[in-house]
C-alpha cells in the first residue's frame, strides 16, 4: 500500500509540469502556425496554433531535446533541462531553409505537399492581386494563366495553364485541378470546376503550382493545380461586412463574422450578388454560405470542419455573329454547390498522420428563358453529380531537413444527367491510388525531391457494360542548388496523366448554336511529361526575379474535332515550349510597388497539319500601385498576341471524311486596362474601380463580346 502511495504521488508531480512559448520567423517575426514540436525519444508532442504558442504538458523531470520543425524552415533543436520548481516559457525562432524562395507551410490544416521553389503564393492583399474581388479575375492576372469566361461573376469559367486547355466551345478545360484546403472540388461529370463558388472574403492566400502535379493528385492535375487556402478564425470575434455595387445593374453584399472561443477558431460568412450583365442573357444571380470551424484537442490532436453552399442563376449568351444574326441564345441554368470536408491530424512521435474525408455534390439545371421563341426551344436538361473522397497520409520528420509523405487515396464519382447516352444509365468512376514524397536537403546548397502516384481508375456506364480501367504510374524529380544566398536554381522532371471524363466518354447532346457532341467510348488516358528548369532571385522584400523555361510532351491528348457529329479523339502527340520570367520591385522611399510578367508559348501538333486552337505566343502582365497620404493609386494592363480559331459558325464548310473543314480565323491581339482607387475615411475601406480604362472591344473566344469599360464601387469595415 505505501508502494502505492508513493506511486502515485511521485506521479502526479512529476505529470503536472508543463513548456510553454512561442515561435516565430526569424526574418519578419510573423507567428508561426502549425510547427511541429517533438520531444525527442518519446511520443510526447503538439502543434503551434495561429499565434505561434504552444504548451507541452505532463513533462517528465529529465533533460530533453525539443525539436521545432516545418516545411520551408530549418529545423531546430532545443536542449531543455525540466525541473519541478520551474515552469519553462520558450521563445522560438525558425530561420528559413537555405534554399527555400518562398516558403509553403500549410495546406490549409494540411502540410503542403508542393516544393516551394515550384510553388506562387498569392497574398490577398491589394498588391498581389491587383484589387480584384474574385477568383477567377485574381488569376487572370497571374502569368502563365488564361482565364475565360461570361464576365467576371459568372459560373462558367475555362482555366487553362501554360496552354494545357483550349477554350473551343463544348470543349471540357479539365486539366486544372482546384483545391479547397488541399480537397479536390471538382464536378464529376466534367472534371471542370464550379470556380466562383467559393466565398472570396473567406481566401487566406492562394497557392499556384504551373505543370503537372500528378504525383501527388493524380488525375485532373497534368494541367497545373491551384489550392485556395481559407482563413481559420481569429482571436476576437469580428464582423466583415462588404458592399458592392456598379455597372450593368450589378450589386452585392457579404457579411463575415471570424472568432475564438475554448481553443476553438470559427469563421462563417454569408453573401448575394446579382448583374443584369453587360449584353443580352449575360445576367447573373449567386447567394452563398460558409463557415469552418478549427480545434486544438490534446496530444498534438486538430480537427477541422467546413461547410460550403451555394446557390447560382446563370444567363447562357450566346454567340454575336453578323452573318447570323438569328443565332441568339434563350438558355440559362441554375446550379446548387455543396462542399463538405472533414479533416483530423495527430503526432505520433516524430510523424504526422492525417485523415481527410469530403463530399461535394452538384445539381445543375438548363432551361429555356420564359421569352424564347418556339423554334429556340431546347427543353430541359439536368445534371446531378456527387463525389466521395477519403485520404489518408503519414508524414515523417527526420533530422537534417528531410521529410518522407506516404499515403492513399480513394474517391467515387457518379453523374446522372439526361445528356448522357441513353445506353449508359448510371456512368461511375472509382480511383484508388498510392503514393510517396520524400525530400532531403544533402548540403546546404543541393537538395532533392522525389516523388511517385499510382493511379487506377475503373469507368462504368452502367449495369450490363463492361468496366473501363486507366492505370498510371506518375513521377517526379526536382533537383535545386543554391547560386547564393538570396538565387536558386532547379531542374524539376514530371509525369502527368489524366483519364477521360464521363462526358468525354458518354456525351450525348445538341448545344444551342447547332453541334451534335457525342461521347468517345474508346478514348485512352493522355499523359505529359514536363521538364522545367529555371532560377529565382530575391533580395528581401524589395526586389524579385525569375525566369524559367519549359518543355511539355502530351501523348494521346484528348481534344475534340468536328465530326458529324462532333466526338472527342486523342492525338498522337503534342509539343509546348514555353518560357517565362518576370519581376517585382518594391520601392520604399515612394511607397510604390511594380510587378512585370511575360510569357511565352508555342504548341505544335506533331504529325498532323491541324493547328492547336486559343494559344497566344505572347502574354504580358504589369502591375504598378502607388500609394500616398491621399489614397492608394493602381494600375494594371494585360496583353495577349494573336490566337487562331476555327470559325464553326460560318455556313462556308466542305465535309471530306466526315469532318467539318471549318475555316481558319485569327483573333486579334488585345491591351486591357483596370485602374483603382483605395481609401481609409472613418475606418471604412472604400476603392473605386474602372476595368477596361480604355473601353475596348474584346473577345476571348470567337463571336463572343466581352464587357466595355465599366466601373465598381466597394464598401467594407471591420466591426469589432
Amino acid at each position: 500500500m505505501y508502494h502505492l502511495i508513493f506511486f502515485m504521488i511521485f506521479t502526479s508531480i512529476v505529470s503536472g509540469l508543463s513548456i510553454t512559448g512561442y515561435v516565430v520567423d526569424k526574418e519578419s517575426n510573423v507567428p508561426l502556425e502549425n510547427v511541429n514540436i517533438f520531444i525527442e525519444n518519446t511520443d510526447t508532442g503538439t502543434t503551434s496554433d495561429k499565434d505561434g504558442y504552444f504548451q507541452i504538458d505532463n513533462m517528465p523531470q529529465d533533460e530533453h531535446q525539443i525539436l521545432f520543425s516545418i516545411i520551408g524552415y530549418k529545423t531546430f533543436s532545443k536542449s531543455l533541462k525540466v525541473k519541478k520548481e520551474i515552469k519553462e516559457s520558450l521563445n522560438i525562432v525558425l530561420e528559413k531553409e537555405p534554399l527555400q524562395w518562398k516558403a509553403v507551410n500549410v495546406m490549409g490544416l494540411i502540410p503542403s505537399k508542393h516544393a516551394p521553389e515550384l510553388t506562387e503564393i498569392v497574398e490577398t492583399n491589394k498588391i498581389t492581386n491587383t484589387d480584384q474581388e474574385t477568383l477567377s479575375a485574381l488569376l487572370g492576372n497571374l502569368h502563365g494563366i488564361e482565364v475565360q469566361s461570361a464576365h467576371e461573376y459568372g459560373r462558367n469559367v475555362n482555366i487553362s495553364i501554360r496552354g494545357s486547355s483550349d477554350f473551343k466551345p463544348g470543349g471540357y478545360n479539365n486539366r486544372v485541378l482546384l483545391l479547397l484546403d488541399g480537397f479536390p472540388v471538382s464536378i464529376p461529370n466534367s472534371g471542370s470546376s464550379d470556380w466562383n463558388a467559393i466565398p472570396f472574403e473567406t481566401i487566406k492566400h492562394i497557392e499556384v503550382v504551373r505543370g503537372p502535379a500528378s504525383s501527388i493528385y493524380g488525375h485532373n492535375s497534368m494541367g497545373g493545380v491551384i489550392n485556395i487556402v481559407t482563413r481559420s478564425g481569429g482571436d476576437s470575434n469580428k464582423w466583415y461586412p462588404e458592399l458592392r455595387f456598379g455597372s450593368y445593374g450589378s450589386h452585392a453584399l457579404s457579411l463575415s463574422f471570424s472568432g475564438n472561443k475554448n481553443e476553438t477558431n470559427f469563421i462563417s460568412t454569408l453573401g448575394h450578388g446579382s448583374s443584369n450583365g453587360h449584353r443580352f442573357n449575360s445576367g447573373h444571380e449567386q447567394t452563398r454560405l460558409s463557415f469552418k470551424i478549427n480545434r486544438t484537442l490534446p496530444l498534438g490532436q486538430q480537427v477541422q470542419f467546413s461547410f460550403i453552399k451555394s446557390n447560382s442563376f446563370n444567363g447562357q449568351p450566346g454567340f454575336v455573329y453578323p452573318d447570323n444574326p438569328g443565332l441568339i441564345s434563350y438558355r440559362e441554368s441554375n446550379r446548387e454547390s455543396n462542399y463538405l470536408q472533414f479533416y483530423y491530424k495527430r503526432l505520433i512521435g516524430k510523424s504526422l498522420f492525417s485523415l481527410s474525408l469530403a463530399t461535394n455534390q452538384f445539381e445543375t439545371d438548363y432551361n429555356d428563358r420564359n421569352d424564347a421563341p418556339e423554334d429556340k426551344i431546347l427543353g430541359k436538361t439536368h445534371y446531378r453529380d456527387k463525389s466521395y473522397i477519403f485520404r489518408s497520409q503519414l508524414h515523417k520528420f527526420f533530422k537534417g531537413g528531410t521529410d518522407l509523405v506516404i499515403g492513399t487515396e480513394v474517391s467515387i464519382d457518379q453523374s446522372r444527367s439526361n445528356v448522357l447516352r441513353n445506353i449508359y444509365t448510371q456512368p461511375e468512376q472509382f480511383t484508388v491510388a498510392g503514393f510517396a514524397q520524400f525530400r532531403r536537403s544533402i548540403s546546404n546548397n543541393f537538395m532533392y525531391d522525389l516523388g511517385l502516384r499510382y493511379d487506377n481508375r475503373e469507368v462504368t456506364g452502367g449495369e450490363g457494360y463492361s468496366v473501363k480501367s486507366f492505370q498510371a504510374f506518375s513521377p517526379k524529380l526536382s533537383l535545386f542548388y543554391k547560386l547564393s544566398s538570396s538565387s536558386t536554381s532547379y531542374i524539376s522532371f514530371n509525369q502527368g496523366f489524366r483519364a477521360p471524363s464521363i462526358s468525354e466518354l458518354f456525351l450525348e447532346y445538341e448545344s444551342s448554336y447547332g453541334l451534335i457532341l457525342l461521347g468517345n467510348p474508346s478514348l485512352k488516358a493522355e499523359s505529359l511529361i514536363n521538364i522545367e528548369a529555371g532560377i529565382k532571385h530575391q533580395r528581401e522584400e524589395n526586389f524579385s526575379f525569375f525566369s524559367n523555361v519549359f518543355l511539355n510532351r502530351y501523348t494521346d491528348m484528348i481534344d475534340f474535332i468536328y465530326t458529324i457529329p462532333v466526338r472527342s479523339i486523342n492525338r498522337e502527340a503534342v509539343n509546348g515550349l514555353g518560357l517565362e520570367f518576370g519581376s517585382n520591385i518594391n520601392l520604399d522611399q515612394t511607397g510604390s510597388n511594380i510587378n512585370f510578367t511575360y510569357s511565352y508559348l508555342d504548341m505544335e501538333n506533331i504529325n498532323s497539319v491541324v493547328p492547336l486552337l486559343y494559344r497566344p505566343k505572347h502574354k504580358i502582365r504589369f502591375t504598378v500601385m502607388q500609394e500616398s497620404p491621399i489614397a492608394d493609386i493602381l494600375f494594371s494592363a494585360k496583353y495577349a498576341s494573336t490566337q487562331l480559331y476555327e470559325d464553326f459558325l460560318t455556313d462556308d464548310h466542305p465535309i471530306q471524311d466526315n469532318t467539318v473543314i471549318f475555316p481558319l480565323e485569327t483573333l486579334p491581339e488585345t491591351v486591357i486596362a483596370d485602374a483603382s482607387i483605395s481609401k481609409t475615411i472613418m475606418e471604412y475601406d472604400i476603392t473605386i474601380k474602372i476595368k477596361n480604362v480604355f473601353n475596348k472591344k474584346y473577345v476571348m473566344i470567337q463571336h463572343y463580346p466581352m464587357p466595355g469599360r465599366n466601373f465598381e464601387i466597394s464598401i467594407n469595415k471591420p466591426i469589432k
